[in-house]
């Protein structure tokens, strides 16, 4: 059918979970089915809509969107036809808009309602330019594009930066296939799209004529477009984005000027940022290896990075929430101009002093035979479970950071791999002060691992 050919399935109808697979290409097949619904619709009336903006739903059954048939592909529905769907909560569930016109190819429950999911060609119109073409050649009895999609410029993948999933289209941009010694070209039209007719069966690579200042590639990842494999007779639907290749790049250091070995940052266009939203964030590390972190393929605007959303000190990190250039709140947050293409290096934040903290020293004992040959130390503070750095000094020894004027309980825990017997000594309680106990004993009884 042409829903598994052209575009992705619905892996799960559940309303507790959504999961869609994408096909590889495939084989064309000869025409629309005529047990399918294919149609370009406007929404003329929306009943029982679901929570703007994903909040909470107090109503039950679906959603029901009238639509005005403007365009019809397959289907012998009238001229106005009814389309539910879910309501949000990871039901694949796909939200019209009142007055705007989409392509619609719902799926059929048993007793023939027709349901929209987010797994199928639903989608706007504006965003099914490429794909309008190929569905009338189809329906008419056409030749059909062997390889067609649209090309784009896109931001990151990251709601702290861009609410635009589907990016700007790109005209008049030559796009390239390559394979082996073949070299095949087109040229975008005023929609952005583009389209190659009797490929070949054989492996492709994508590419295109862009200015500097952007580069097609994996979202996230940077990596280049793995090349697309398509068989004989093809109708291949392949939207192509091509992202920014400005960059931020900084360090975050401690009161002392030093790099911190690990660090998490996240970067915001300012009106976007919400304190502790990480799930929404563009988050990079600074990482030991190279002392920076880096955001890579960043567009054209004005930015803020914050160190530490969470304002969740912990003793190996005992730095409160920063943003840069080294504030504690959004007021005072510096703002990074980055223009197309232009990479910005010097994005330091400088943090304040953090938290005071004390070093303990901690030996593992058996009491009879050796120690556990895995093993760990736990601390639990009067504050709550905190992480604690560990420093092994020696076997058996080790260096642990804590918040000075803490009280904590501290234990360790074993694990004999030769006899699969797990142990776990008592807990001492300790009370950081400015005299604190230097070092501990944690003993574990009975034979250890062995003599």
């Amino acid at each position: 059918m042409l829903l598994s050919l052209l575009v992705s399935l619905c892996a799960s109808t559940s309303v507790f979970a959504c999961g869609c697979v994408t096909p590889g290409p495939v084989p064309c097949p000869d025409a629309l089915r005529s047990d399918e619904v294919l149609f370009v619709g406007t929404v003329l009336h929306v009943d029982n809509p679901p929570p703007e903006y994903g909040g909470q739903d107090n109503n039950s059954g679906p959603s029901r969107y009238t639509f005005r048939i403007d365009e019809r592909f397959t289907g012998s529905q009238g001229e106005v036809v009814d389309i539910f769907s879910g309501r949000g909560g990871g039901d694949c569930s796909y939200h019209f808009q009142q007055g705007q016109q989409y392509l619609v190819s719902p799926l059929k429950a048993e007793d023939g309602s027709l349901f929209a999911s987010i797994c199928t060609l639903t989608r706007p119109i504006a965003h099914a330019q490429a794909l309008l073409p190929q569905l009338r050649a189809m329906r008419d009895h056409q030749r059909v594009a062997t390889l067609f999609g649209v090309l784009r410029s896109a931001d990151a993948p990251y709601l702290s930066i861009s609410s635009d999933w589907w990016g700007t289209t790109l005209s008049n941009i030559r796009i390239r296939l390559e394979s082996g010694e073949t070299i095949l070209e087109t040229v975008t039209d005023a929609s952005g799209a583009y389209a190659f007719y009797d490929l070949p069966g054989a492996k492709y690579h994508v590419n295109a004529e862009l200015p500097y200042s952007l580069a097609i590639v994996q979202p996230i990842s940077g990596e280049l477009l793995p090349p697309i494999e398509l068989p004989k007779a093809a109708c291949y639907e392949y939207d192509v984005s091509a992202y920014p290749t400005g960059s931020i790049r900084g360090r975050v250091l401690s009161p002392d000027g030093k790099a911190l070995p690990y660090a998490l940052v996240g970067l915001y266009r300012p009106e976007r940022y919400h304190p502790n939203q990480l799930a929404l964030a563009w988050i990079e590390s600074q990482k030991s290896t190279t002392g920076y972190f880096e955001f890579s393929h960043v567009g054209p605007g004005e930015y803020i990075i914050v160190y530490n959303d969470e304002d969740r000190a912990t003793p190996d990190s005992p730095f409160r929430r920063s943003f840069y250039p080294g504030v504690a709140n959004i007021a005072g947050a510096g703002r990074i101009h980055v223009k197309a293409g232009e990479h910005v290096s010097n994005a330091d934040i400088r943090l304040a002093e953090g938290r005071p903290t004390r070093t303990l020293k901690v030996r593992l004992v058996a009491e009879i035979g050796k120690l556990p040959d895995i093993h760990h130390i736990e601390s639990r503070s009067n504050e709550g479970l905190l992480l604690t750095g560990q420093r092994e000094l020696s076997p058996g020894f080790y260096e642990i950071l804590l918040f000075k004027g803490v009280q904590y309980s501290i234990h360790a825990e074993g694990y004999c791999s030769a006899t699969a017997e797990k142990s776990r000594t008592k807990s001492i309680v300790v009370d950081v002060t400015d005299q604190p106990t230097s070092e501990i004993k944690l003993v574990f009884r009975g034979t250890g691992c062995g003599k």
